[in-house]
Order: structure tokens, then sequence, then C-alpha cells
């Protein structure tokens, strides 16, 4: 994956037994990052909608998104097949775009051909966030401070108001003379809307709980203590809100549950637990187990999740009624 552009990534997608794949289910890819949103593909191996039979439907979809990005982005099938470029707008409404009609199937299964080799299918991404919807980090004073992010990429940012917002930037700076290379934790997305809410030219999007799940642990960690009191007043006034979005994201609710647990926010636990007792058994399912078709990194992924949360919390989890109908 590329780092020297947070806004451009290239993302390859490895599909193993592709032939043996069930016929009427979409199998989903790990997540990516381009510009500040969190990305996964999702391919139809026998196709979707009026493709159904014929074609390969491969679609990007936006998880994870501080605002409504418009993307462009070209599918590729590794060495063989280039889609061209198309340019979409994502948003609630219509989260994912892309080519219902790939590639023709009996093209894609002709062994001569070449498109799979020993049952893989590769596919390759290339998403580029449109110039106009990056975050306008323009300080309006010069920038002293570069923040490296484990993906690579140098943030530039101005000392003096991380120091004003942050206690663990007012100790880490205190000393230095001149330019300072800091490394920190957390994605570019959370780091460009942390720098958007300290200067004074722009304002930051507005919340959502794909922005609150996502700067929570750098807020805590950094001790942004303005940001962080208005991120735990978003959970408290939106608590209701939560509830449909762990309907939208079932997946997803170990990690809420993690995240409560390892920033102690009782609110949010108690809201997440909510949710999983009135969970049915089909819903739990979804939430706590990945099919077999998704491979064994997702299957690693939600036993490590379930590994963040203390004994006392997977012993309530374990016990609630829905939850052990499902096993």
């Amino acid at each position: 994956m590329a780092t020297t552009d947070p806004w451009s990534t290239s993302f390859t997608w490895r599909i193993d037994h592709f032939s043996k794949l069930p016929s009427g289910d979409p199998v989903r890819s790990d997540c990516f990052e381009a510009g500040t949103c969190t990305w996964r593909l999702r391919a139809h191996p026998n196709g979707s909608s009026a493709a159904q039979g014929t074609h390969l439907s491969v679609y990007l979809e936006v998880q994870d998104a501080m605002w409504e990005p418009s993307a462009t982005y070209k599918f590729t099938v590794v060495n063989q097949h280039d889609t061209g470029s198309s340019t979409s707008k994502f948003n609630r409404e219509i989260p994912c775009w892309g080519r219902r009609k790939l590639i023709e199937l009996p093209a894609l299964r002709d062994v001569a051909a070449g498109w799979l080799v020993d049952d893989k299918l590769v596919l390759r991404v290339d998403v580029t966030v449109k110039h106009e919807d990056r975050f306008k980090l323009d300080a309006g004073v010069p920038c002293d401070v570069a923040l490296k992010l484990p993906c690579g990429v140098e943030v530039p940012a101005v000392g003096l108001f991380l120091q004003a917002a942050s206690p663990f930037f007012r100790a880490a700076l205190e000393d230095v003379k001149g330019s300072a290379l800091i490394p920190v934790d957390g994605s570019f997305g959370a780091w460009a809307y942390i720098l958007m809410d300290l200067y004074p030219l722009h304002d930051p999007p507005a919340l959502t709980w794909g922005s609150v799940y996502t700067l929570l642990p750098v807020a805590h960690k950094y001790n942004f203590t303005k940001l962080l009191a208005r991120l735990m007043a978003f959970v408290k006034d939106n608590s209701k809100a939560l509830t449909h979005n762990l309907m939208f994201n079932r997946r997803y609710v170990i990690r809420w549950l993690a995240l409560a647990e390892r920033l102690q926010m009782d609110e949010l636990r108690k809201q997440v637990l909510g949710k999983v007792r009135s969970m049915t058994k089909e819903e739990l399912q979804k939430a706590f187990f990945v099919q077999v078709s998704s491979g064994a990194k997702k299957r690693n992924a939600i036993r490590k999740a379930m590994e963040e949360l203390s004994q006392e919390l997977r012993d309530e989890l374990l016990t609630t009624a829905a939850f052990a109908a499902g096993h």
C-alpha cells in the first residue's frame, strides 16, 4: 500500500479458492485507508443484479468517513484486465460504487486465459480522494513540527497549537528548538481532523460515529482535553443513534466494546451491551463470527478483538441468552 501520498492508495486483494466461493454471496476484503476515510472492496463471484450469472461484479465501499468524499478509483485484475477510471460521490445513501460487469465469467474461468492462477483471483484498486474534498490543513503560520504516522506519512503541524491543546505535546516540545519530528500513533484521518480542530482558519467537519471511533483513541492517548470532552459529549447526546449504528455495522460491535473498555467509557459500554442483549441469533452470528469464505485473517481478527475484552465482559457476553443461543 502506498504511503507517500495519504490521499492516494493502491490496495491489492488476493481471493483464494475463487471457484469454491458460494455463488450467491458477496465476499469482502480487509479495510484500507485513502484520504481520511476507511474503505474496502466487495466482490460478487457470480455477479450482482443484472450481471448475475454473466459477470464478476466488484465494488468500492466507504466504511468510516468524516465527510462525504468524492473519489476516483480504478479496478484491475492484476496483470490482465484494466477497467479505466471512474469518479463517484460516496455518502450514507450510496456508500459504494463499482463495476457490475467487470469481466465476463466464462472468460474469467477460462484456465488457458490465465485470469485465475491456482484458483486465486488478484484484484487491485487505485483510489484517489478528489482535491476539493481534502482537509485544509493551512494553519496560517509556518509549520515547525512534523508528525510521523505509522503509515510513513509526515504531517506538518504548528508546535504552539499542539502545545496549547495537549499536555503531552507541551512536555514533548518544551525544550525543542527549531523543527521537530515526532512519531505518533493514529491514522491520517484522525490527525487531519485534530489539526483542523486546532487551527483557527477552518472548522472541522461535523462529528459522526465513524469519526468518533477514529478520534477517541488518539485524543485519549495524547490528551487533547477539549476534543476528548466533545467526543464524550457526542457519545452521551447521541446514544440512541448508536443502536442504529450497530445494527448497520454489526461486525464492529466487538470493536466498540473493546474501545469503550480500553478508554473506560461506561456510557458507551452500557449502550453497546444493551444492543448486544437485544440482537437475534442471526444478528449475533454476523456480529461475532465471520463466514468461513471470508478467510482465516478475518476470523483471527474477531478472535483478537474478543481477547481485548476483559474476562468479566466476555463472561457477560457469553451469558447473554441470545448470544448463548447462537452456539
